[in-house]
Order: structure tokens, then sequence, then C-alpha cells
């Protein structure tokens, strides 16, 4: 009875920052199914560019991504420690900082885009090259939007307000999903004495959709900061002034995150160009299977951004043991979740593969991918990624980066390679590798955090 009690309590305590972000990881992927299909009905050659793209895109997003973590994590230690100066603060300085950075990164994307993708897809087929030049070119002014946008939710969140950065995600997203199906499609409308008639501008409408409704979101999650609310009041230039010590304890969380992200998805570009070798099929059923995917994530992910904050204010508030007990709690729930929608869209999935293809070999290949995944999904992907994310929280970000770029490197890029291109299993071979480095990643995390070293790593003290 006291053991049902405590998960009753726990339970509480999770849902007051993790069903705010539930909600948000759920329409943003929705609304990012939505637009895959509507890039799948391109034709493969459209939907294995933008993959491209995208795979070069989530390298620099990961530099954003950092400066959220220090941000998120200063910013939520210093609220457990109801010390809302020192949040503004931090605030103020991870703004500042994502706004250089990400100008710098965009400015040198501008330059490089052609090169860029030319030395990594030089094995694409001509039409899909074509394709991703054009949606490259329009899309990289998204990052820094999209940028100002992740660092601002990872502020609201580590101050406790999940609440924001969900009816904003919400919004993006869904203006998205509109603005990317006009443009690619165009618009033909007949009000009778009126004819509405717009363009069909294919993947440059996609990127452009996407681009716009990145903006819009930054425009928005940046009023409440502005303006002043009862968790962050960034109403004074002086918290924009850069200041060393705070910037120093953003940036002992950021870097060592951020070179984790960068060699992250510098490792799963690698494996995207495996996945380039193997056709224009492969690439295709790859994309399908990842956006499938991420409908069994969404429990995972926003448990995942909720553990960095969670743990974060229960360290600030001087409560390591609760901290522990909470992200085993993340830990079991998340697989609990991600099993039963396993089991959903287990019966439903040639059905919705068919949304997104009509190609017979792309097809078969992503049934089967798809299989493996909702088996291994719930059993390896919780501890792979809550557990770091509680684990940076803490401050321990160090370990998180160490463990995580020898698993991608070692792991996933060298028996992918093995697995997908010398045996040869394919695009199976490129996921399976992917399993085994979600669970090495789990072994090496759940050991740190049975031991006490990551509870000495705050930086506020």
């Amino acid at each position: 009875m006291n053991q049902l009690h405590e998960y009753k309590r726990m339970g509480q305590s999770v849902s007051r920052l993790a069903l705010p972000v539930l909600v948000e990881q759920f329409f943003i992927v929705i609304m990012g199914v939505v637009n895959t299909m509507l890039a799948s009905n391109m034709g493969p050659e459209a939907i294995s560019a933008i993959g491209m793209v995208d795979s070069i895109s989530h390298i620099f997003i990961s530099v954003f991504g950092a400066l959220a973590v220090g941000g998120t994590v200063v910013v939520a230690q210093y609220t457990g420690r109801e010390d809302r100066k020192s949040a503004n603060q931090a605030a103020g300085q991870a703004l500042t900082s994502c706004l250089m950075i990400s100008g710098v990164v965009t400015a040198f994307i501008f330059i490089s885009q052609r090169l860029m993708l030319e030395s990594l897809f030089d094995q694409a087929e001509a039409a899909v090259m074509q394709n991703a030049h054009d949606y490259f070119s329009i899309v990289l002014w998204s990052y820094l939007p999209l940028a100002m946008t992740s660092v601002t939710f990872g502020i609201l969140r580590g101050a406790g307000d999940t609440r924001t950065p969900m009816l904003v995600s919400i919004i993006m997203n869904v203006l998205n999903v509109i603005f990317s199906y006009s443009l690619i499609y165009g618009l033909y409308i007949n009000l009778g004495f009126w004819v509405i008639q717009t363009p069909a501008y294919g993947v440059s409408g996609a990127a452009t959709g996407i681009t716009m409704a990145r903006m819009a979101g930054m425009l928005l999650i940046l009023i409440p900061i502005f303006r002043g609310s009862k968790d962050i009041q960034l109403t004074s230039l002086h918290h924009f002034r850069l200041r060393k010590d705070m910037l120093k304890r953003v940036f002992q969380l950021g870097i060592p995150a951020g070179a984790e992200q960068l060699m992250f998805n510098g490792g799963k570009l690698v494996v995207q160009t495996f996945i380039v070798s193997l056709g224009t099929a492969s690439m295709a059923a790859n994309a399908i299977t990842g956006s499938v995917n991420s409908m069994i994530m969404i429990p995972g992910n926003a448990l995942s951004i909720a553990a960095t904050a969670l743990v974060g204010q229960l360290i600030g508030r001087g409560q390591p043991q609760e901290a522990k007990k909470q992200l085993k709690f993340l830990v079991v729930t998340a697989s609990a979740a991600m099993l039963l929608l396993s089991l959903i869209l287990f019966p439903m999935l040639r059905l919705i593969i068919g949304l997104y293809t009509s190609d017979t070999d792309t097809a078969s290949l992503a049934f089967v991918v798809l299989v493996s995944s909702l088996i291994a999904q719930p059993l390896f992907w919780p501890g792979s990624f809550i557990l770091p994310g509680g684990l940076r929280g803490a401050g321990d970000v160090t370990y998180t980066m160490v463990i995580s770029i020898i698993s991608m490197w070692v792991i996933r890029i060298f028996l992918g390679y093995i697995f997908a291109l010398v045996l040869p299993l394919g695009v199976l071979g490129i996921w399976l590798a992917m399993y085994l480095d979600w669970l090495i990643r789990s072994v090496f995390f759940a050991l740190r955090l049975k031991g006490r070293k990551w509870l000495q790593k705050s930086v506020i003290d």
C-alpha cells in the first residue's frame, strides 16, 4: 500500500512538468508525420532529399540544443533554490549567446551549403541532389529562429513553466502544416464570385513553410519572456549584458552537451551516407521508418525533456535521493507507455506505410525495419535517453558526453557499416546497430546512476 502511495506521489510530481511536454511532443510528432507524408507524396526523390538535408540540419541544431541544455539546467537549479534573480540572469546570458552563435552558424552554412551536400552525398541521384539544393538554400534561414525558440523553451521549462512552450509549439507546428501544404501543392479555392489560386512550389514550398512557422514560433515565445511572467522576467537590458560568471555556468554545461550532440549527430550523418549508397528506396524507407517511429517515442521524448528540468530543480533544493527515485520512475513509465504504443501500431503497420508511399520496394523495406523497432524501442530507448537527460539536470554532462560519443562511433557507426554494407543487411542493419547502441548506453548510464559521482556535479555551488 505504501509502495502504491509512493508511485502515486511521484506520478503527480512528474505529471506537472511532463504532461504539457507530452502534449507538445504529440503535436510536434503528428505534424512532423503529416509533413513527411506531404513530402512522400511528391515522390521518393523529394523525401530522400529532405532526409539528406535534415541529417545535416541536426548537426547544427545540436549546437543550439547545447545552449538550451545549459540554460535549462542552470535556471532549473536556481529555481529549485528559489533564487529568481540568478535564474533571470542565466536566462539572459543563454539567449544573448544563442543569438550570436546561431547568427555565425547560419552565415557559415549559407556560404558552404553546396559544398556540404556535394561532399557528403555525391552518390545521390541527380534528381535527389537538385531537390536537396532547393530545400537547403531556404531552410537554412530557419536555424536562427529555431535556435532562439529552443533556448527559450529550455529556459521556461527550467523555471517550471512547461505550459507556454507547449502552446507555442502547438501553434508553430499547426502553422507548419498549413504553410507547407499550401506552398507544396498550391491552393485552388472557388468561391463562385472569386477564385483563389496559388502556385505549387514542391520541395521549395516545404522549406518555405517550415521556415515561416519557425519564425512565427520565435516571435510568439519571446513575447512572454520580454514582457515578464511569474517564472522569468527579462524586462531590463542588464539581463543581456554578457557576464563572465553566469556565462561560465551556462557553457560549463552547454559545451560538453554541445560536443555530445555534435558528435552524436555527426555520427548520424555518417550513417546517412551509408544509407544513400543503398539507393533511393532505402533512403525513402529509412525516412518513413523514422517518421512512424517518432510516434512511439512521444512519451519517451516528453519524459526525457522533463527529466532534465525535474532533476535540476530537485538538486537545487538539496534532494538528491528524491531526484534518483524520480529518474528511475521516469524510465519505467516511458518503457510501459512505449510498449503500449508499439502494441497499438503493430496491427496497422501496412496501412500506415501506405499513407506514405505506394512504391512496393520502399513499403517492403519500411515494414521490416518498423517491426524490429516496435520490439526494440520500449526495451532499450528509455534507459539510453531518459537517464542521461536526468544526469544532465544534475550537471553531470561530461560523463554523458563521453559515453554517448564512444557508443555512437564504436557501436552504431562501425557495426552499422558491417551490418548494412558488408554482411549485407541493408537498411535493417543500420537499425540493428542502433539498437545495440541504445543497449550499451543504457547499461553505462544505469551504472552511473547507481553510484554517487553524478550527485556531485551541480554548477551553482
